[in-house]
C-alpha cells in the first residue's frame, strides 16, 4: 500500500533533477499534509482531506500565500500518481486557491538606502546592499557570487558545480546573465578578500567543511550566510529604529528604476525574468508619481473654475478658449 510519505519518496527518486528549493517546498507540503490527516494510503485520499489540510495550515499560523504555495506543491505529485494509475483521479483538482489582497509594492527611497549604507557594519554589507540595489540580484545570487563572477566591468550570474572551492548552486531563473557593475560597488569589491566575496572568510570555510563532509544542505547553498536576515534587520533598526522593509525590496527598487529608463524586455533580461509581465509584480509607484497624478487630475477642475470666472465677468474670448464647459481641453486629450 502506498502511503503519503512513500509516494513523495518515489516521486523524489523519479524526479531527482528538481531544484533543491522545489524539493524542500514539496517535502514540507507532504510533511504538513501527514500531520493534518495522518500518513494514510493514497487510495483513501478525498477532496475533504485537502480542505482539512488547507484549514490546518491556516490554523497553525501559515499565511494565505504560504498555504497556496503548499497546495500547489502537492498537485504535480498527485498528477504523477494519476498518470501511473496509482490514483483514479486527482483529489486536489477541485481545491480552490485562497484569494489574497495584494499589498502595495514596497521600494526604498534614495535617502533610506543612503541610511542603510551608513549604518552597515562593514564593507562586506555595503557591497551586499549595493549589489541588490544597483544590480537587482536576489539574495541567493548575491551570496553565491565568487571572485570569478566579477570581470570586465560586469557581474556574471552563473551556475556552480562542486569543486574544491565552490558548492553546487543554480540561479533561480536557470540563466547565465551579466549585469553592469557600478564603480562604487567595484571599488568596495576590490577590498574584499574572501573567494565568495559576499561571505566572511569564517563562514566560507565553515560551509566548505560541511560540503566536504557531504552535509551541506540545499537551504545553506541557497543562503550561505545563515545569519543574513538577522543582520539585515539589525541594519534597519539602527538606521530607522525599526524594520521598514525586506531585502527583496532592493531588487524591486532596481527594477522600478530600470523600467523608467529602459525597455521592459531588456530589464527582464537583466533581472532574469523570462516573461516581462512578471515584472508588473515588482514595479512600484514612486511617491512623486502621486503628486503628478494629483496635478493632472485637478487640471480640469482648475479650468472649470477659470471658465466660470470668465463667464461671470462676461469675458467671452477667455471662456471660449476653455471650451463650452471649461472641461473640454482635458477630456478631449484622453
Amino acid at each position: 500500500m502506498t502511503t503519503l510519505k512513500t509516494l513523495y519518496n518515489a516521486y523524489l527518486s523519479e524526479h531527482f533533477w528538481l531544484a533543491d528549493s522545489t524539493k524542500d517546498t514539496t517535502g514540507r507540503a507532504f510533511r504538513y499534509l501527514a500531520e493534518a490527516i495522518g500518513n494514510i494510503t493514497i487510495e483513501r485520499l478525498e477532496y475533504r482531506h485537502f480542505e482539512q489540510y488547507k484549514n490546518f495550515l491556516l490554523r497553525t499560523g501559515r499565511a494565505k500565500t504560504t498555504t497556496n504555495i503548499y497546495l500547489r506543491a502537492l498537485a504535480p505529485v498527485l498528477s504523477w500518481a494519476v498518470n501511473l494509475k496509482l490514483l483514479k483521479e486527482n483529489p486536489i483538482a477541485g481545491i480552490k486557491q485562497l484569494k489574497i489582497t495584494r499589498k502595495p509594492i514596497r521600494i526604498y527611497e534614495d535617502w533610506q538606502f543612503e541610511r542603510m549604507l551608513r549604518f552597515a557594519p562593514d564593507n562586506r554589507w555595503r557591497a551586499i546592499l549595493l549589489c541588490a540595489k544597483t544590480a537587482g540580484l536576489r539574495r541567493g545570487a548575491v551570496l553565491n557570487l565568487t571572485r570569478d563572477n566579477i570581470r570586465n566591468g560586469f557581474i556574471f550570474v552563473e551556475p556552480k558545480r562542486n569543486t574544491a572551492r565552490t558548492w553546487e548552486w543554480e540561479p533561480k531563473d536557470r540563466e547565465i546573465r551579466k549585469i553592469p557593475l557600478v564603480p562604487q560597488l567595484e571599488e568596495i569589491l576590490q577590498g574584499l578578500d574572501c573567494y565568495y566575496v559576499m561571505l566572511s572568510q569564517r563562514r566560507y570555510e565553515a560551509n566548505l567543511r560541511l560540503k566536504n563532509a557531504g552535509i551541506l544542505s540545499g537551504w545553506i547553498r541557497r543562503c550561505p550566510d545563515q545569519n543574513f536576515r538577522r543582520s539585515f534587520v539589525a541594519i534597519q533598526r539602527k538606521a530607522f529604529g525599526r524594520q521598514v522593509g525586506d531585502f527583496h525590496s532592493l531588487r524591486k527598487t532596481y527594477i522600478t528604476l530600470m523600467c523608467e529608463e529602459l525597455p521592459e524586455h531588456f530589464v527582464a533580461k537583466l533581472t532574469g525574468h523570462t516573461n516581462s509581465k512578471t515584472m508588473t509584480y515588482y514595479l512600484a509607484s514612486r511617491e512623486s508619481y502621486f503628486d503628478i497624478a494629483r496635478q493632472v487630475a485637478s487640471k480640469g477642475i482648475k479650468n472649470r473654475d477659470a471658465w466660470l470666472a470668465a463667464q461671470s465677468k462676461g469675458d467671452v474670448a477667455a471662456a471660449s478658449r476653455l471650451g463650452d464647459t471649461g472641461l473640454e481641453p482635458v477630456t478631449s486629450c484622453v
